[in-house]
């Protein structure tokens, strides 16, 4: 193999069921309202590095010799994920722009990081964004039915893709508050702290048993505290109501979201619970944080993952820290490599109709195969009059249902024929 490891690199067919998640979409996100724009692949450091220098000098690939040709003379990399550029495109655009905006973005972005099972150094996320100005001090409520519309819009898109490729699997979103997971790590010394997000964070790629036991090693009588909140259902934290700030935003932002998610998920077609070991790490994520995962394959990473931010362009320019935002991932390269596990494509094209090549009725052919172009049907003539059955042979092999044959018969007869290549059943159609 000559190209890069990490890098996914794909077949026809496989590119073909990549095509096709990538439209689904698309095509629902621009349903729900959001607007789609791109970003240039290259970013400065400046912005790429505003904020958390230590964990994002680590994934980036730095593009040192651009610097050399610039007239800014900046230094320049490849964008690690699509919401910091965004951040810089809301404050290149805001006077363009109509807020709140609703913004969808499906592109690749590249991380120095080692490769595992689905996990890439080149990977395609599929985001949704929206983005407000905060211009007073937020209230608890302010704006939190986007949470909520996003989780229903995703679940959509999710169920979507897995109804066409690999029915039956069955995904749950699971949803946690940061400010909730703030009043429980807070009740520990700073110097445990990390060490227990850690732990909550990799619950679901170890046995319970062993999370119990670490977190009792870790945290010693104070282990009590942790065991009893992860095993918390949402109604169960009203009976703890205490005056802790924190607690109680957690508490009522997640009251209010799964509130908008009843509304918006009247028949519970999509399964959405409260989870307190989802975390998110960086600490520019507050309020409501989620995570998908196949219901078979939780030690897996997620498959979508969401939060909100507070006051992320302000760490590009300080003077632009009133704006709040809610985000959305579908890791597409992942659910791509999870679908591709399980199903193996047939087809190699689009193709629908292969017009069989008669060199005595070229013209005839040409003249059909137009109007079926012109239909916006997916076509094309094989190049040279060979034998039929060597035809017929490249049609299968490349998985085209339909062959249309014009020979001179036919043509005397005003007639053209459709075979169906699964059943070689014909329709004969007129000229």
């Amino acid at each position: 193999m000559l190209r890069p490891g990490g890098f996914p690199e794909y077949s026809p067919a496989e590119q073909l069921v990549f095509d096709q998640v990538k439209t689904i979409i698309e095509q629902i996100y621009e349903q729900h309202g959001y607007a789609h724009i791109q970003t240039p692949a290259v970013e400065a450091n400046s912005v790429l590095l505003s904020k958390n220098w230590e964990d994002a000098g680590k994934q980036i690939f730095w593009l040192y010799w651009l610097a050399q040709w610039a007239e800014d003379n900046k230094d320049y990399s490849l964008h690690f994920d699509l919401t910091v550029p965004f951040a810089r495109y809301v404050l290149d655009w805001e006077n363009q722009l109509t807020f709140p905006f609703k913004r969808f973005q499906v592109q690749p972005a590249r991380r120095w990081e080692r490769s595992q099972r689905g996990r890439f150094k080149e990977l395609w996320q599929a985001d949704v964004d929206v983005i407000w100005q905060e211009l007073e001090k937020p209230q608890i409520w302010k704006n939190l039915y986007y949470d909520a519309e996003m989780m229903i819009v995703i679940a959509k898109t999710l169920h979507k893709i897995i109804e066409k490729f690999i029915s039956g699997k069955s995904f749950t979103l699971h949803i946690n508050n940061r400010y909730l997971l703030a009043w429980v790590v807070e009740q520990f010394s700073e110097e445990k702290r990390p060490l227990v997000y850690s732990l909550l964070d990799k619950y679901y790629k170890i046995t319970n048993e062993q999370f119990i036991k670490e977190a009792e090693e870790l945290l010693d009588k104070d282990s009590k505290k942790l065991l009893d909140f992860v095993v918390c259902k949402l109604e169960d934290l009203w009976s703890y109501w205490l005056d802790n700030d924190n607690f109680k935003r957690g508490v009522v932002e997640l009251q209010e979201v799964f509130w908008y998610i009843k509304a918006l998920n009247p028949d519970n077609k999509y399964k959405l619970v409260f989870d307190p070991y989802i975390i998110r790490w960086l600490d520019y994520y507050t309020g409501t944080v989620y995570e998908s995962f196949f219901d078979d394959d939780m030690a897996l990473w997620s498959i979508s993952s969401w939060w909100r931010y507070e006051n992320l362009t302000g760490y590009i320019n300080p003077k632009k820290s009133h704006y709040s935002w809610v985000w959305w991932s579908i890791w597409l390269s992942r659910i791509v490599y999870l679908i591709l596990e399980k199903y193996k494509p047939e087809n190699l094209t689009k193709t629908n109709y292969l017009f069989v090549n008669f060199k005595e009725t070229t013209n005839e052919i040409g003249n059909l195969m137009n109007k079926y172009l012109d239909k916006w049907e997916f076509c094309e003539l094989y190049p040279s009059a060979d034998k039929l059955g060597k035809q017929f042979t490249y049609a299968d092999k490349k998985g085209i249902p339909y062959v249309v044959i014009l020979g001179e018969w036919e043509k005397k007869e005003w007639i053209y024929k459709i075979k169906n290549m699964k059943t070689w059943e014909e329709k004969i159609s007129n000229l």
